[in-house]
């Protein structure tokens, strides 16, 4: 067996690893990538989830807007990446992987291991050292370090390590959120295997349905092909062809298939989690219900010329590498985010400030079960609050006494309820940056994760253009982009029902109280009370020269 050192180890190469990787290199510290796939990007490339869900506008800050950039300005501009209406930038799985490995390879401090797998995590007491690894020739490495990432697609390194998790639906009693089912149930997000679609000039190839194929399973996933206009019965929206062909539709005439509704969405259970040899037979059975679908658009809902992209993925069924996989073990940590964190607190369009913040996100709370639409009385019910633009404290990236060890990827420290916001590519790809700056910051200060003073972390981040209070018109080529970072943090933010900053807004003398109720040096708030009449811009740059300089 071979022994290898790195001074950070990251297992799993998807969004959230290949941007803790890229930003841990950056800080000098020698880092490994382990990754199962022959791509980095995992559910927006290996997955082919190719359309960015939230973080929209100046949100989308750090390596995830560097790759966001990089996509639009190779399609020639953000009119068009829009192809479809679920998101403001769609692209082709194969040109996010293009651009990720790109980033990636400027790196040279970052070596990948692609085709390797997780063996065993190395643990003493309460410390992770190392991991060893199933290589891609069939050897077994051992690998030590002295910090390890978490960023696998089902969270295996918690497993592996025997880290405390949770995994389905949190109990009422355990996390206290109101819409919390009273019992812990292992109801998890259903996972699913994509397919890129593309429309030929005459009939596509055919796809061969499975011996299992009943083309009634996905009556009611479109108008099309309906025996129910009621809507309530059916839990979800009619949509007709056009809407369903224009939800995911990407550059040069192809269609991203992840529909939720009766579709492509396969019932996942504990098995999948827990057995990880269970997962080929589930994977396969996976590809089989989204072929179906593919067969019955072309025949039952007669369009013959939409099939399978076959210049996408360099597989044998020109599928993708891995299902897009919602939901993952979650870490036990030193922060539990919960419903009440990402929903409007009393008199205010936000939710409560997080001021150890290292990632925001704004999308909605979005939980993909096929089983909102069995029957009414066989029905998952999961009923789910408007949340708002939203904050994740360091905590939620560090366990609970275990030494060595971040986590990363959709297996930071939420709620079930919360992972429906905080699961998307977007947020995961700042989470995991903010993963490979708090472990570089260990390296390079020779202590453990949790000893890492957050200030430090938050000013790595926000030097990489990432934002840790969510506007969505303050980008970070803005000069008001640190002074109104570092103003919310302190408390000191406008809560408009917009979500944005509207620098040219006069500020009233009741606005400027309320900034000014955070200061306690009364000579300082004297001086500043005559800034009453001044734009948003000109009051903060001020606040910020004072209280910063």
């Amino acid at each position: 067996m071979v022994t290898t050192k790195f001074d950070v180890v990251i297992i799993g190469g998807g969004c959230g690893g290949v941007a803790a990787g890229i930003q841990s290199a950056r800080l000098g510290i020698k880092t490994l990538i382990v990754e199962e796939t022959p791509w980095l990007g995992g559910m927006i490339t290996s997955a082919g989830v190719s359309a960015f869900d939230g973080n929209k506008y100046a949100l989308g800050g750090g390596i995830f807007g560097e790759l966001r950039k990089k996509i639009e300005d190779y399609y020639g501009g953000t009119d068009k990446t829009f192809t479809g209406w679920i998101s403001l930038t769609c692209f082709e799985p194969k040109i996010g992987k293009k651009f990720l490995h790109e980033l990636a390879e400027q790196e040279s401090n970052l070596t990948i291991w692609f085709e390797t797998s997780l063996h065993e995590v190395l643990r003493e007491n309460d410390a992770v050292y190392g991991v060893r690894l199933n290589m891609k020739d069939g050897h077994m490495d051992e690998v030590h370090t002295k910090i390890v990432i978490e960023a696998t697609e089902y969270g295996d390194v918690l497993k592996e390590g025997n880290i405390p998790y949770r995994l389905g639906r949190d109990s009422k009693s355990d996390t206290g959120e109101i819409d919390a089912p009273y019992e812990h149930d292992f109801e998890v997000q259903d996972i699913t295997f994509c397919a890129i679609l593309k429309k030929y000039s005459g009939e596509a190839p055919k796809v061969t349905p499975s011996e299992n194929y009943k083309y009634r399973k996905f009556k009611n996933s479109t108008a099309e092909d309906s025996n129910s206009n009621d809507e309530n019965y059916l839990n979800h929206k009619l949509h007709n062809w056009e809407s369903f062909i224009s939800y995911a539709a990407l550059p040069n005439k192809k269609y991203l298939l992840n529909w939720p509704f009766r579709a492509n969405d396969y019932p996942t259970t504990e098995d999948i989690y827990e057995n990880k040899k269970s997962r080929k037979l589930h994977y396969k059975k996976a590809k089989e219900l989204t072929l179906d679908y593919v067969h019955y658009i072309q025949t039952k809902l007669g369009h013959p010329e939409w099939g399978l992209a076959t210049d996408e993925f360099p597989t044998d069924d020109s599928l993708p590498f891995i299902p897009y996989v919602r939901e993952s073990r979650r870490v036990k940590g030193k922060v539990l985010l919960k419903e009440e964190d990402v929903i409007p607190t009393k008199k205010s369009f936000r939710p409560k400030l997080q001021k150890e913040s290292i990632a925001v996100g704004d999308y909605f709370l979005d939980h993909h079960h096929s089983k909102f639409f069995v029957e009414p009385d066989e029905r998952l019910v999961e009923p789910l609050p408007a949340n708002a633009p939203f904050q994740i404290p360091l905590g939620c990236l560090i366990p609970q006494n275990v030494k060595g060890l971040i986590v990363a990827e959709k297996s930071i420290s939420v709620t079930h309820i919360v992972n429906g916001c905080s699961r998307l590519q977007p947020v995961v790809m700042l989470t995991g940056q903010a993963a490979g700056a708090l472990a570089a910051l260990a390296v390079k200060n020779k202590c453990n994760p949790e000893d890492v003073k957050h200030g430090e972390v938050q000013s790595v981040l926000l030097d990489a253009g990432c934002q840790l209070f969510p506007y969505k018109d303050v980008w970070n080529t803005d000069s008001l982009f640190i002074p109104t970072q570092k103003l919310a943090l302190m408390g000191i933010y406008v809560d408009d029902e917009d979500f944005a900053f509207n620098a040219d807004k006069t500020v009233s003398s009741d606005e400027l109280n309320k900034y000014l109720s955070h200061l306690d040096d009364e000579k300082t708030k004297n001086k500043l009370i005559s800034l009453t009449g001044k734009t948003r811009r000109e009051v903060f740059n001020e606040l910020y020269a004072v209280l910063f300089h």
